[in-house]
């Protein structure tokens, strides 16, 4: 399975999410209809005097149950809106600093940003649970533009660099996946059904007042006995059936979640290529009765979001979100037992079918740019993938960036001048007197000296800083940041040249920076063929063959190879000023509204047309980068050898 099919499967698994919502609400319904039924022939009426069957009666129930879960589910979702940052804070999180000096906090931030560049997602925010003293975590969000990474004290302190790397690799899988929606959307069903369980503990403690106060007034008649005794037994009724639900609803959970953790395991360990270290994090768990549990009060209903299980009860075999620790274990570290290796090579196929590959076993159709591995396949497969390789180089180019760099893109002012210094550097400019009028003095000498350090710097290091300075950026306010995207756009506009840089700039950085400052919302699909997109892909594959070394013409048949029984017949390359970065930018915003198997191809597209010369240049590497973040489907700079 690879990106997309997973990012598809993670769709379809929310489709038979609400189908079982559906029936746990229709359940609930039926439940307290009969109960109020059986109440009002009982106590009311008599039960010769009414029948079990009443239409109206029963629209009036299911509008009156239908409101109260929807108004617990959109509260509990309104409530988590920002994303993974809304959940880290429910749980009583702490974001770390970017620029933090603590050891145990700058490790933590280190392997983030590792795993970040060489998946080519957006770093994520991290979270402390600082009152937390067992070993776990978590990745929660919408998406990966509002994604948050959290871990435990316990898991801070307690586990090694290795450790910690294969536990931040498994919820890295969760991201990839596109598990995380779905956890959200678990929380707000089940705070929805909880609700019918609060509603019966409220009417139980109302009647619990109103018998005191009626015993201290001395009155006590028979029809308001009756009457309490309807709300007590209607009370015990809602709790009972709000319980009952709530099981239905962990057992949902349950089932969607167990699964996907073995998937995660089996991922972690192929990202890290260090089986013992995810191993050795499970086995500290285990070696606590409830090594891993939360405290927080949110534990139960957030428990599918975590490493392992936060959340324990005597009905943990009935609905667990994760599997046992020691099953965990010996899926991915089995002894040399035959039934256990049959187990694991079993547990291989499974991940294999189910979690994003590179499919490694399709053969190479020739290699590039010194590679003899690479190709187009290749490529594609990468999307979505964290391979180990991938993982180490990014760790080495990060020790490779110089500290005054690095430094500045962990603090807020410095990392605004880095960004508009990246800009200056790669058009070879100097500080324009209308940027020195336009910046704060601070800001402008800061970028000075920064631009004199990166002209000696490797052009290899400006995405990745660009990236890196991502988790800062975002906690600029909203009048910082409208400031700073003021000046960054106008650095771009005044430039005497089409800057490729400034554009991959713009849709990385930009793009994600709007999702965190703005209520800009994921593109409705409209596209689910190439029947309305020749004008789009005629000017994407034109830009990218005048980048060609080649003559363009050769790059742009190589690029139409893959897709040209799709392509409508009126599909041109067109000439340059007909695919300027302007207008690539228009063309990318309609592309984007693809279906994931439309964006399969544009991508297979891409690759063939850059390929074509057998060369990779740097401006390829990071325009095709750009235009893959713009469609959601990122290809980590990694992948590209």
């Amino acid at each position: 399975m690879d990106f997309f099919e997973a990012q598809d499967q993670a769709k379809r698994k929310t489709g038979k999410l609400i189908f079982f919502y559906l029936l746990a609400v229709i359940g609930i319904i039926l439940s307290i209809y009969v109960v109020t039924v059986f109440l009002y022939r009982w106590q009311l009426a008599g039960f010769s005097d009414t029948s079990w069957i009443n239409p109206a009666w029963f629209i009036v129930v299911s509008a009156i149950v239908l409101l109260t879960i929807t108004t617990g589910t959109l509260y509990r979702v309104a409530q988590l809106r920002k994303g993974g940052s809304s959940v880290a804070q429910l749980l009583g999180g702490r974001q770390v600093e970017s620029s933090t000096k603590d050891a145990d906090e700058r490790r933590l931030m280190n392997i983030v940003e590792e795993m970040s560049i060489a998946s080519g997602l957006p770093v994520p925010e991290v979270y402390i649970l600082d009152k937390e003293e067992n070993i776990n975590a978590f990745a929660a969000g919408f998406g990966t533009n509002d994604a948050a990474v959290g871990v435990t004290r316990g898991a801070l302190e307690q586990l090694t660099r290795d450790e910690l790397q294969g536990v931040i690799a498994h919820e890295f899988s969760h991201i990839f996946n596109g598990d995380m929606r779905l956890n959200i959307r678990l929380i707000g069903i089940l705070n929805g059904i909880l609700v019918i369980h609060i509603m019966g503990m409220l009417l139980m403690r109302s009647v619990m007042y109103s018998r005191g106060g009626r015993t201290r007034s001395s009155s006590n008649g028979k029809g308001s006995g009756n009457i309490t005794i309807v709300i007590l037994v209607m009370g015990l009724s809602l709790i009972i059936i709000g319980y009952i639900g709530m099981i239905f609803g962990r057992m949902i959970q349950s089932a969607i979640s167990r699964q996907r953790e073995y998937l995660a395991d089996a991922a972690a360990v192929q990202y890290t290529r260090n089986p013992d270290g995810l191993a050795g994090a499970l086995t500290k768990i285990g070696l606590k009765s409830k090594g891993a549990e939360i405290n927080d009060g949110h534990a139960m209903e957030m428990s599918h979001l975590f490493f392992a299980s936060s959340f324990h009860s005597a009905l943990d075999k009935l609905y667990s979100t994760h599997p046992p620790i020691e099953k965990r274990i010996k899926a991915i570290k089995p002894s040399m037992n035959p039934e256990d290796l049959r187990r694991q090579e079993k547990m291989k196929q499974k991940f294999q079918e189910q979690h994003v590959s590179g499919k490694k076993g399709e053969p190479s159709t020739g290699g590039f740019a010194g590679h003899a591995a690479l190709s187009p396949e290749v490529i594609l497969g990468a999307i979505g993938v964290l391979d180990g390789n991938h993982v180490e180089n990014a760790g080495n180019l990060l020790n490779e960036i110089s500290d005054d760099l690095k430094k500045a893109a962990h603090e807020p002012l410095e990392a605004e001048a880095l960004m508009f210094a990246l800009l200056f550097a790669t058009s070879h400019q100097k500080l324009p007197d209308w940027f020195n009028e336009n910046v704060d003095q601070t800001i402008s000498e800061t970028t000075k000296q920064l631009l004199a350090e990166l002209s000696e710097a490797p052009r290899e290091w400006f995405l990745p800083l660009a990236e890196i300075s991502l988790p800062i950026l975002r906690q600029l306010s909203k009048e910082q940041y409208q400031s700073f995207r003021s000046v960054l756009e106008s650095i771009i506009k005044k430039s005497d040249q089409e800057n490729l840089f400034a554009f991959a700039i713009e849709k990385l950085l930009l793009r994600q920076l709007d999702t965190a400052f703005s209520s800009r919302k994921e593109p409705e699909i409209r596209h689910h063929h190439f029947k309305t997109l020749g004008h789009e892909m005629s000017v994407m594959l034109s830009a990218l063959s005048y980048l060609s070394d080649e003559d363009p013409e050769s790059a742009w048949k190589a690029g139409l190879k893959p897709i040209e029984n799709l392509l409508p017949p009126d599909a041109s390359l067109l000439s340059k000023e007909e695919c300027t970065i302007e207008k690539l930018d228009q063309a990318l915003d309609e592309l984007a509204a693809s279906s994931n198997p439309v964006k399969k191809y544009i991508l297979r597209a891409i690759i063939h047309c850059i390929y074509s010369d057998k060369i990779l240049s740097l401006e390829e590497k990071e325009l095709t980068r750009a235009i893959s973040e713009a469609l959601d489907c990122p290809i980590p700079m990694g992948a590209f050898g």
